[in-house]
């Protein structure tokens, strides 16, 4: 695809999208349309088509689908995320997702319990949206989560997911400490990518400066040119919210 097809492309309606998608047969051009209609996802139309590629035999277009669909909250689409949730890893962690951003709070015991999952991204999707559910409870079972946690990517989800629940403002930096010191001490990159992107999002805060000395240190002696640039983009990011 030219740079010139895909401008055509993001300037087109739900409808134009749609009627294009339907003659379409290469998956990564169908990945690009679904995205596409996330942009309309609360339609009732684009929600029929979105869901319709929920059931595809493809995992990538079940996950495109859910991720373009987690805007719109209708029971037809919670219930089919809820229904994915022992699909695929991919499927599911987008569902998760989904359920985490609406605060569905009824699947809380569902995403407990695939805080047992044999898959360390699902159990990190789990801890962190089990943190968007506004029930303080969940406190209490993610640190008992951390006592048996080996995998410092799921760590670094349930503390991600405290932070978020935790009512009082001066226990956050406590937490936080706890992210920087795995931050620092990681081995597993993927563990450092996540880890790195929450701090980010926590840095819109009166934490920030704190947080810009974990981000700094960790960039100090980062070998890993791709965490390196990421360092060096939450850096510029939490700079400009600071001036702005």
């Amino acid at each position: 695809m030219t740079p010139e097809n895909i401008k055509n492309i993001k300037k087109m309606n739900a409808k134009e999208l749609q009627k294009k998608l339907k003659n379409i047969t290469d998956e990564g051009m169908q990945i690009f349309f679904l995205t596409e209609l996330g942009k309309f996802s609360k339609g009732p139309t684009v929600q029929e088509t979105l869901l319709r590629y929920t059931e595809s035999p493809s995992v990538a277009l079940r996950s495109t689908a859910f991720d373009a669909l987690i805007k719109n909250g209708n029971k037809e689409v919670i219930s089919a995320a809820v229904k994915h949730l022992d699909d695929e890893y991919k499927v599911v962690i987008r569902c998760i997702e989904l359920l985490g951003f609406h605060r569905v709070v009824n699947t809380i015991p569902l995403l407990k319990s695939l805080m047992d999952s044999p898959n360390k991204w699902i159990r990190f999707y789990a801890a962190d949206n089990l943190g968007d559910m506004n029930d303080d409870s969940l406190i209490s079972f993610l640190s008992t989560q951390l006592e048996g946690e080996i995998e410092d990517i799921v760590r670094s989800g349930c503390y991600s997911g405290i932070i978020k629940l935790v009512e009082y403002e001066e226990d956050i930096p406590f937490w936080i400490g706890k992210m920087g010191e795995l931050l620092m001490n990681t081995k597993d990159p993927d563990a450092a990518y996540v880890t790195i992107n929450s701090l980010t999002d926590f840095a819109d805060t009166p934490f920030s400066k704190q947080i810009v000395t974990i981000l700094q240190s960790r960039l100090d002696i980062e070998e890993d040119k791709k965490l390196s640039r990421l360092l060096e983009w939450s850096l510029a990011c939490i700079e400009r919210w600071n001036k702005g």
